[in-house]
């Protein structure tokens, strides 16, 4: 059949309709997303991409930023970013003024805020919007595994009881495990979301010979603390015993002091991932304190290397371990886990097949922030 140009004139127009009729949506952050090397960047330049298939998405950004922003930004957000800072520091007054002026005579439909700390900007504007806190971490959560490390004394600290007060200001709070998803639900019900991070799987191949095993991290404390104590208590009796290299991939290798260690390279950062995970037999995370979920257990897991963690480093992937990943806490435990992956490979063939299939079934984007897109396009 052929088309006439007044059915596509039609057809374009009713397009541009649908365009228009997009939710608008406003997402506040004082996270350079755009860069890598940190789960909590990647986690939020994720939901963002999701989110602007389906509304039109507009960023604030409570900071300065580079003079080639426009060239670090994906094209979808050229002329939908914008920056809150017009100096080197900025107060919480400047930025909460800033972005009034922002929001005074727009409309939009959502306004999400990412990270707690930042609920102050609500004392500066009034919106006829849906207010959507995206926690990340449950802070007082954090701030109590911290002190058992005698790590506290972070920037910004509460307990639960403040914390589940200000989450009732919102209409949605997004938990990213579904630990954090209950305990958020059982201070304000209904309006919880759980919406964990959600990666792309790849199944690489499991050799049989294991070479190198991989530690991936930002310069977060608690992954300092990981590092150090991997090669300080589990590392000499595996090296002692196999020929195989610990690669340290990451900002967290700048707080390593090396002199004549054996069989340990430090790589830094990393842009391509994938890179990293053709080359690793097995990933670590020895991590023992910290909040929410492990996002480079995710990124492990989905590109099906075997993985060991601990029993911190599970929450939120709790149905499958010892099944998709090995538990382990203690030195020497940890350190036999890792010695039973090199010595076993039908083993980490399993888990690798497992892993894989866990994050396919669990962590699409689609799975992953569905809710929170339901939310915000609900009358």
């Amino acid at each position: 059949m052929e088309i006439s140009y007044y059915n596509l004139l039609a057809l374009f127009s009713k397009r541009i309709s649908k365009i228009n009729q997009l939710k608008e949506v406003l997402l506040i952050t004082d996270v350079n997303f755009w860069k890598q090397g940190a789960g909590h960047r990647m986690r939020i330049s994720s939901l963002i991409e999701y989110l602007s298939i389906h509304v039109n998405v507009n960023i604030a950004y409570l900071g300065i930023v580079p003079l080639d922003i426009k060239k670090l930004l994906p094209d979808y957000l050229i002329g939908k970013f914008i920056a809150l800072g017009n100096k080197k520091t900025s107060s919480r007054s400047e930025y909460g003024q800033a972005l009034k002026n922002l929001i005074q005579g727009k409309k939009y439909h959502s306004i999400i805020i990412e990270y707690i700390h930042n609920t102050y900007l609500l004392d500066y504007f009034s919106a006829d919007a849906k207010l959507i806190l995206d926690t990340h971490d449950i802070i007082s959560d954090r701030s109590e595994t911290f002190k058992t490390f005698n790590a506290q004394g972070n920037p910004y600290e509460l307990d639960w009881k403040t914390e589940a007060k200000t989450f009732a200001k919102y209409d949605f709070v997004i938990g990213i495990c579904e630990p954090d998803y209950l305990k958020i639900k059982s201070a304000i019900g209904e309006k919880a979301l759980l919406c964990p991070h959600a990666v792309v799987p790849f199944l690489h191949t499991v050799r049989k010979k294991v070479e190198s095993i991989g530690f991936v991290a930002s310069e977060y404390l608690p992954n300092r603390d990981a590092v150090n104590f991997f090669i300080n208590d589990c590392w000499p009796a595996i090296v002692a015993k196999y020929d195989v290299t610990l690669v340290i991939y990451g900002n967290v290798g700048k707080s390593i002091f090396l002199e004549h260690d054996k069989n340990i390279i430090v790589k830094g950062f990393i842009a391509n991932l994938a890179d990293i995970y053709d080359k690793a037999d097995i990933i670590i995370n020895p991590v023992r304190f910290g909040a929410g979920l492990k996002i480079k257990n995710i990124e492990a897991l989905a590109n099906a290397i075997p993985l060991v963690t601990t029993s911190h480093g599970s929450r939120g992937l709790e149905s499958v371990m010892n099944r998709a990943y090995l538990v382990a806490d203690g030195a020497v435990n940890f350190t036999e886990s890792v010695i039973s992956l090199i010595d076993n490979y039908e083993l980490r063939l399993k888990l690798s097949k497992n892993a894989y299939s866990y994050v396919v079934d669990n962590f699409t984007p689609r799975q992953c922030y569905q809710p929170l897109l339901q939310a915000i396009l609900a009358p």
